[in-house]
């Protein structure tokens, strides 16, 4: 949500896809700062969205999921590198909170190693497609790899990461 009169049309929706990490660039596009190529490396503005252009500002999405454990969004694709199959990678305790069961126990249980959803047509992500759309889980984990290697997944000069990030091996 939010509110910027004169420049954001009041009661507009916007479907497009954005993260936290956006703002540091959205910030800087709007104060018209240049950031250093070192600096906020997965940012993108989406200042066109604010001003109300409906048009993609980023094609993909690099996120934490489950701690360390790394997830890529494309399209309608969403690959998380972590055991599961939208459903029993969950439990309640006493008063009904969800906890994650962790990568171990998951594993342990014979879930599947990776999960690929299709957010569009299963927002809850309760149906793991990775058996069924092999490329597509190659494909994003492969994108993946790159960005990881190049530290970065917008344009410009590779960085180093500042830690060392794992990527589970496909099966």
């Amino acid at each position: 949500m939010a509110r910027w009169p004169g420049v954001i049309k009041p009661g507009v929706r916007c479907d497009r896809l954005v993260c936290l990490s956006d703002l540091m660039a959205t910030c800087a596009e709007v104060v018209g700062a240049k950031l250093p190529d070192n600096a906020a490396e997965d940012s993108v503005s989406f200042l066109p969205l604010l001003r109300g252009e409906d048009r993609p500002t980023r094609q993909d999405l690099v996120h934490q999921c489950y701690s360390e454990l790394l997830a890529i969004r494309r399209g309608p694709w969403k690959l998380a590198l972590c055991a599961g199959d939208g459903v029993e990678r969950r439990w309640c305790n006493e008063k009904g909170v969800p906890h994650d069961i962790g990568e171990t126990e998951a594993r342990q249980r014979g879930l599947p190693p990776v999960q690929l959803y299709n957010v569009v047509d299963d927002p809850g992500e309760t149906k793991n497609l990775q058996a069924e759309h092999p490329e597509t889980v190659r494909r994003l984990y492969r994108l993946l790899e790159k960005y990881v290697s190049e530290g970065r997944s917008t344009p410009g000069s590779p960085q180093k990461n500042d830690v060392e990030v794992p990527l589970a091996r496909l099966p």
